[in-house]
């Protein structure tokens, strides 16, 4: 059997930033929250640009920071008149990558700070053919990365494109495995250490903040550029930080 090319997208929906992390309002401002997650963004991208299984990027997005960034790193983009909500956002990023000869997509938020070379390589491995044998492109697959609760979905491999609803919001994670099943796909969990961790609460900033200090913040770029954010920023009565499960 000829072995088949696959051309894999990576797509980022990106809200307009000052709009960004809003729970985390009474923390950071406006400003600060934008700041935050363009860097976080500018890291991701250049992650995906070293990655060799990514053919393309796509960024859908309105707003002007995100698209002059998209521009510094080649990526395509795919302009939001108006914020239709992340589900949508996906659903017409996916849109366009298959009009462009997509053959699979790679679905990933822009707040990804600890996010490497290898997880993103951890996340396409499912697309190698099975034993050498079958090509990946006549299987059809959905894999996962789930954040540290297993609650949202961080990453989301789908191969082909198409023939699948997003559920992003409260308790994707279950919901996009649902989906997949009904769908008649094979699911498969992806275990990506750098892609667990998204910012979405004051116990993660707290801890991402506490990693810059140690051993996560020292690998690759430093946490995107977060060190000078989280400096005096624990002058706040945080709700208590539990444990976070690692595996």
């Amino acid at each position: 059997m000829p072995s088949i090319i696959m051309t894999t997208w990576a797509i980022i929906p990106v809200k307009p930033l000052r709009q960004s992390k809003r729970r985390l309002a009474h923390l950071l401002s406006a400003d600060e929250r934008a700041d935050l997650i363009h860097s976080f963004l500018d890291e991701l991208l250049a992650v995906l640009n070293e990655t060799p299984g990514i053919a393309h990027v796509l960024l859908v997005s309105g707003d002007r920071t995100v698209i002059a960034l998209a521009d510094k790193y080649g990526a395509a983009v795919l302009v939001e008149t108006e914020p239709a909500g992340l589900n949508v956002a996906v659903a017409r990023g996916v849109d366009y990558a298959v009009h462009h000869g997509a053959t699979a997509v790679l679905v990933l938020p822009a707040d990804l700070p600890f996010a490497r070379v290898a997880d993103i390589e951890a996340m396409l491995q499912p697309l190698a053919p099975d034993d050498g044998q079958r090509p990946t492109t006549h299987r059809r697959l959905i894999a996962l990365s789930g954040d540290e609760a297993q609650s949202g979905t961080n990453a989301l491999l789908l191969a082909p494109p198409g023939d699948f609803t997003f559920h992003y919001g409260p308790d994707s994670f279950p919901a996009h495995m649902t989906e997949a099943e009904a769908r008649g796909r094979a699911v498969i969990i992806v275990n990506a250490p750098g892609l667990r961790f998204d910012l979405d609460t004051e116990a993660d900033w707290r801890a991402f903040c506490d990693g810059l200090g140690g051993s996560a913040g020292e690998q690759g770029r430093k946490g995107a550029g977060g060190q000078g954010r989280c400096a005096g920023r624990h002058d706040f009565t945080p709700a208590p930080l539990l444990p976070r499960s690692r595996s």
